[in-house]
């Protein structure tokens, strides 16, 4: 069997993308082989072709495209309406998975972030008072990620609609894109 090196980077990169406790890194590179090996797909989306086009509508278990320069337009957790931005998402999932699961422990387990007990508010922690802990801010790729992987750690349902914002640098400048996870536990 062959073996590779990759950067610090890469691997990182690879982590984010896979899910905790299930995959394993040749998964994750041929999840994201499979998207580039997809004829006209962006990576990690599909076209939904019901919406007059323009619209992505992503897969929740392919790995997230970049989303970098995005901005969050919609957002529900449970079925409930959220403010809409990234890490006002993954706070709502964080709130949740305090109460669903036993142990701040449990929590870095099923997704990467880093959580404190107690009133935490420098080096970019913010508090969840309501849940007795303070967690990370996050770039909107890794609040993404974690967000997904709590959701479905703990079974919630998770409804997402954002734009890409017109800049050279965005993935897909101008793009609105949809993503939901039903809210059936698949994991742990």
């Amino acid at each position: 069997m062959p073996s590779i090196t990759v950067k610090q980077s890469t691997f990182e990169r690879l982590q984010r993308n896979a899910k905790p406790l299930v995959d394993t890194a040749d998964d994750v590179i041929n999840r994201g082989l499979d998207a580039l090996e997809r004829p006209g797909q962006p990576r990690g989306a599909s076209e939904r072709p019901s919406t007059g086009g323009g619209l992505l509508s992503l897969d929740p278990d392919d790995p997230l495209p970049d989303l970098r320069h995005t901005r969050v337009l919609a957002a529900s957790v449970a079925g409930r309406p959220v403010r809409a931005n990234w890490n006002n998402v993954l706070r709502h999932m964080l709130r949740l998975a305090v109460d669903e699961v036993d142990s701040l422990d449990e929590i870095r387990r099923l997704c990467t972030v880093n959580l404190v007990p107690g009133a935490k508010e420098d080096e970019g922690y913010r508090h969840l008072a309501e849940a007795g802990v303070s967690y990370q801010g996050l770039n909107a790729n890794a609040a993404a990620t974690a967000a997904l992987a709590l959701a479905n750690g703990i079974g919630v349902a998770l409804e997402l609609d954002f734009e890409w914002r017109r800049k050279p640098e965005a993935l897909h400048p101008g793009r609105r894109a949809h993503l939901r996870l039903s809210g059936r536990r698949t994991g742990g």
